[in-house]
């Protein structure tokens, strides 16, 4: 019984050391003060009024100041001096003109010229509320922060010391070496050095590139990667805009994802399609899925679809082009065509079509081992074909008058085909009529050149240069096997339409990597 009696008494003694102990900690503590004075104030509250060199301990949390009012009972003080101070731990200090400290729930209301700094950066505010607790820093009325690489500031924000976050609201703004960053809201950690953004977001670099996000950014501030929701990219020469936007600024290096849309400002030439990448150094932009081309010219627009489209930037503006390959269909009202593949060179206003280029004007279709069409004013002014060239056209009774030969030359006024001339090898069969519903006969010839010459796009008269050989065919002779020159193809079915040139799907063909990052949401700061 005396046994248990001492463990009883022994427990209850331990116990009350303990939670005084506990108690005391929890206490605001006078460490040092040059005098001490006492009082009440209005409402009767008992004060002391710490003067000189003042230190107050609480835990881990030490407070320096000139001169201080604390309140016991409440567990308050309110600190005053040139520099008042707050020390947390090892790692965090906080100074500032004056603090008003809760010590029951640790908040500190620090004011004027107010710097909390920790390892990682440092932060400037004349308002600063500092939950000890929790270690979360709050400021309402402006705010700048430093660190090793950027500057930020807005009207609002908080800091966690324990994760290094910082979010910052209303106005803000990201200053690094190389660009400087707009947005209303944004999350930083000061160890990462990454950003995430929510809402428009405004990159504008030291070259004049700007990046624009509708939907939110993240953005690694030491390797100057970003990815942006809804962007889009502007330099001088170009605008891109897409779902999802990659920027690589250190390489400057660009992808675009999901209703892609290029704009050449100089050249006032669009493309779209479904992913794209741009070589800011090399002056190259890859279009992939679907990819179109529009170019608005003289009241017409001239579209150019292939499964890709590269767009090739140089100083030498005669030297800009634009690639497409394969499966390439270009469309104007006055002119279609298809290919393997085409260089289009804006200044000069000249498209290059090779590997199997079959164009139709009209009513006429050209074919040849490649080809190149000159615009002029924004019409078509003359074409070039070469390598086994051959023309059809069609009459009004279906009967195709066919020319072969060499290399080609075609005229065109005001879009229609006015005269075309044969060089090397000519031949042709043309059909003759009698008003608009007769033959007359088939003529066959064989020539070195021929000339053909149009009226409102229908043949109207051939002249034949350099020994020519004929044969004249009355119409009850004609046999069908005589009607076709040899390589005849009538292409007819593969002739692009306005709605093929959209509509049509590519095979798989391989793009740049797909952006498997999603945008972070950022929280929107909450202050007490």
């Amino acid at each position: 019984m005396k046994n248990l009696l001492r463990y009883a008494v022994f427990t209850g003694l331990l116990l009350f050391v303990v939670l005084t102990s506990a108690f005391g900690q929890g206490k605001l503590q006078i460490e040092h003060a040059d005098q001490l004075k006492g009082g009440k104030d209005a409402d009767g509250n008992n004060f002391q009024k710490l003067i000189g060199d003042v230190r107050l301990v609480q835990g881990n949390t030490r407070i320096y100041g000139d001169s201080v009012l604390r309140y016991p009972e409440r567990n308050f003080a309110e600190v005053f001096g040139d520099i008042v101070r707050i020390e947390e731990g090892d790692t965090i200090v906080v100074t500032g003109g004056r603090l008003r400290y809760d010590g029951n729930n640790r908040i500190a209301e620090m004011r004027d010229n107010v710097i909390y700094q920790d390892p990682s950066m440092k932060l400037y505010t004349d308002f600063l509320d500092y939950n000890l607790a929790d270690n979360i820093a709050y400021y309402y009325e402006g705010g700048k922060l430093i660190d090793t690489t950027n500057v930020l500031t807005s009207r609002l924000g908080t800091y966690q010391a324990a994760t290094n976050l910082a979010a910052f609201k209303d106005s803000v703004v990201l200053i690094n070496p190389e660009y400087t960053l707009e947005a209303d809201t944004l999350e930083y950690n000061t160890v990462t050095q990454v950003a995430y953004t929510r809402g428009p977001t405004v990159i504008t670099s030291k070259d004049s590139t700007q990046l624009n996000a509708e939907a939110g950014s993240e953005i690694s501030t030491t390797d100057k990667q970003s990815i942006f929701g809804l962007g889009t990219i502007e330099t001088d020469a170009y605008l891109i805009s897409a779902d999802q936007l990659f920027a690589d600024e250190l390489n400057k290096r660009y992808n675009a994802t999901s209703n892609v849309e290029m704009v050449s400002k100089e050249q006032d030439v669009t493309i779209i399609g479904d992913s794209a990448f741009y070589l800011m150094e090399e002056g190259i932009t890859k279009i992939y899925g679907s990819p179109v081309m529009k170019k608005v010219m003289e009241g017409d627009t001239l579209y150019l679809a292939a499964d890709t489209l590269v767009s090739v930037e140089d100083s030498i503006p005669a030297n800009e082009r634009i690639l497409a390959y394969p499966n390439v269909r270009i469309y104007r009202s006055d002119l279609q065509g298809i290919a393997d593949s085409l260089a289009y060179h804006i200044v000069d206003s000249v498209l290059h079509f090779f590997q199997d280029p079959v164009l139709w004007a009209q009513g006429s279709q050209i074919e040849a081992d490649s080809i190149n069409i000159e615009l002029l004013n924004g019409q078509i002014h003359k074409m070039n074909a070469t390598d086994n060239s051959f023309v059809v056209s069609t009459d009004t009774l279906s009967n195709f008058n066919q020319i072969k030969g060499r290399d080609m030359e075609a005229y065109f006024d005001q879009g229609n085909i006015s005269n075309i001339n044969v060089h090397g090898n000519g031949e042709s069969i043309y059909f003759p009529l009698q008003g608009d519903s007769m033959i007359v006969a088939m003529n066959r010839i064989l020539c070195s050149d021929i000339y053909i010459f149009f009226e409102k796009n229908e043949l109207s008269s051939i002249k034949f240069d350099v020994k020519p050989e004929g044969r004249f065919v009355p119409p009850h002779e004609i046999t069908p096997e005589e009607t076709k020159l040899d390589g005849f193809a009538w292409r007819i079915e593969e002739r692009p339409t306005l709605e093929t040139i959209f509509d049509y799907i590519p095979p798989d063909v391989p793009g740049p990597p797909p952006i498997n990052i999603e945008v972070k949401p950022v929280p929107i700061p909450t202050f007490p």
